[in-house]
């Protein structure tokens, strides 16, 4: 019922922003590429918090740009209603993506990303490590896993490290999910 009050209009913002039919295209393409690395990358990582005012449209060049990462490494698992959603593709982003929606370019592009990410998987790993002997400021105390003064371990950090090592090798984790 409140989809249909509400019909999609992304699309005629980038007929009003892009005119000449070349520039349209590009824009549309560069919104669904960008859409969909956003969407695969911040999945990865466990972004939550994604709205519509974290999820911006850049007006020269149509790209998708995300804000505000303070929700990262599944936080919004914790809220009150937990993010189930893996990445946020509302009707109104879709039907900016053209007549194929979210199975052309965006699909194909999400496929791309996801073979990238898990071709440097080790890479990615290698870099996040630092997460583990340098967590963030609201690891090192309250009940979430705790950073351990004796050994120096953080086991929310470590939780954090794993489940984007599930993600990157296939595994779906999250709220209710059977991995």
């Amino acid at each position: 019922k409140v989809l249909q009050k509400f019909p999609p209009m992304l699309h005629k913002w980038f007929l009003q922003h892009f005119s000449e039919p070349s520039t349209w295209l590009e824009a549309r393409l560069k919104f669904s590429r960008s859409c969909a690395v956003w969407s695969v990358c911040g999945h990865i990582v466990g972004l939550g918090d994604r709205h519509g005012e974290n999820v911006l449209i850049d007006s020269s060049t149509g790209d998708c740009v995300h804000v505000d990462f303070s929700c990262l490494f599944d936080k919004g698992l914790a809220l009150e209603k937990p993010e189930v959603v893996p990445f946020r593709l509302t009707q109104n982003m879709i039907d900016a993506m053209g007549v194929s929606g979210y199975e052309g370019v965006f699909r194909k592009s999400c496929e791309t990303t996801l073979k990238v990410l898990r071709s440097n998987a080790d890479t990615i790993q290698c870099v996040l490590q630092t997460f583990l002997h340098d967590p963030l400021v609201e690891w090192s105390g309250g009940a979430h896993g705790a950073l351990n003064p004796s050994s120096g371990d953080n086991t929310y950090a470590r939780e954090a490290m794993a489940n984007i090592a599930s993600r990157l090798a296939g595994v779906v984790v999250g709220v209710n999910a059977n991995p």
